[in-house]
């Protein structure tokens, strides 16, 4: 029997913007994995709206469960990193009200949800991009810049002559395979005609509907959970805790100045994360405490997080695989020195992700999805 994977972006999700790829190398050790364990699959990566309402987001993930389904039998499993796993949560939900005609009885397809990273119980960063100042900060910027790639064409002609200027300049100082590079060569160094309305597209996606920010309070996903029914099907959950900002390393990336900015980047976002109640995180049960005291030495703190979501907002079902690691580092973001082409690391966080923990947590992933089909099958 064969089975489907789909794979369900994030907030910000940024599919189909020239070569950047959102899962980077993650279909590859599915496959591997699936394989080993004697699973036959077809994944499939899904498009969605970056900052749109949840309603809308889970109603695309029932129109991809929904085109799966009418390919031919065998179960469905939804795999959802950050928000997406809560958008696959709500396209499942008995009684959703979505913003699709598809029939909801295809959910009866879905075998297991694993949720990567998810704040299931919300966020306090998004209380700062929610705020009445964050909201309208965030539609003016992304509103520039559709004036800038419609009207601007000589000037950005210009800025992007320059990028690729300094794309080599910073090669000097031996800063060859940052973030800028990768930018660069994956998204403007050719930036054609249909590159700039792909572009100008995902930014008026943000600039008309950034409603899923405030869905992501912790007020607001209390009330996500309690409104939220929940079938019977396999859950499991991938968390992540990022390495607590320290002085030494902000240090440790003296020598490149990207690293630097980002890494002030990821304090920011850390401290900010750090500020979550206790009253918003769920009592564990004794799988999940032992998961957890298993990967971390001790159940985290309330105040751990991985740079965005709480690190205990993640606990939804069984734990599956925990790892440190920061936010972006499990969708294959986490810099690869040895990989081929630029594969930057997005987030310096200095977590110590790397390949071999990366192939680790998708094997373990594969490996929760092989133990669902064998549930569903019996």
């Amino acid at each position: 029997m064969r089975h489907h994977v789909i794979l369900i972006p994030g907030f910000f999700a940024f599919a189909g913007l020239g070569d950047l790829q959102y899962w980077h190398g993650v279909d590859t050790l599915l496959l591997a994995a699936f394989k080993r364990h004697g699973l036959d699959v077809d994944i499939l990566e899904i498009e969605t709206q970056p900052t749109a309402s949840i309603r809308y987001r889970a109603a695309k993930v029932l129109d991809a469960i929904a085109s799966v389904a009418a390919r031919g039998d065998g179960p469905i499993h939804l795999i959802g990193h950050s928000t997406g796993g809560l958008d696959a949560r709500l396209a499942i939900s008995p009684h959703a009200s979505l913003a699709t005609t598809t029939d909801p009885a295809v959910m009866a397809r879905v075998a297991s949800i694993v949720t990567i990273a998810t704040p299931h119980y919300g966020t306090p960063l998004a209380a700062l991009f929610g705020s009445v100042m964050g909201q309208p900060l965030l539609r003016w910027l992304a509103s520039s810049a559709i004036v800038g790639l419609e009207r601007g064409q000589l000037p950005l002609s210009s800025l992007i002559k320059l990028a690729g200027i300094l794309t080599r300049l910073d090669d000097v100082f031996g800063m060859d395979r940052t973030v800028f590079d990768q930018l660069y060569a994956q998204l403007f160094r050719e930036f054609t005609d249909d590159k700039r309305q792909a572009l100008i597209a995902f930014l008026r996606d943000v600039s008309h509907d950034r409603a899923l920010i405030v869905q992501l309070t912790p007020d607001s996903l209390d009330i996500f959970n309690a409104t939220t029914a929940e079938p019977q099907i396999a859950y499991g959950c991938v968390v992540t805790r990022g390495r607590r900002p320290s002085v030494r390393h902000a240090f440790a990336n003296l020598r490149d100045a990207y690293a630097q900015a980002l890494y002030a980047v990821y304090t920011s976002l850390w401290t900010l994360s750090s500020r979550s109640h206790p009253r918003f995180f769920p009592q564990l049960t004794p799988q999940q405490e032992r998961a957890l005291l298993a990967s971390f030495g001790k159940v985290p703190d309330p105040a751990d997080n991985d740079g965005m979501s709480p690190t205990l907002s993640q606990v939804w079902g069984e734990v599956v695989h925990a790892t440190e690691a920061d936010h972006l580092d499990v969708m294959g973001q986490y810099g690869d020195v040895h990989g081929p082409g630029i594969h930057a690391d997005w987030l310096p966080s200095g977590s110590g992700f790397d390949g071999v923990r990366f192939a680790s947590l998708w094997h373990d992933v594969a490996a929760f999805v092989t133990k669902s089909a064998v549930r569903s099958e019996q």
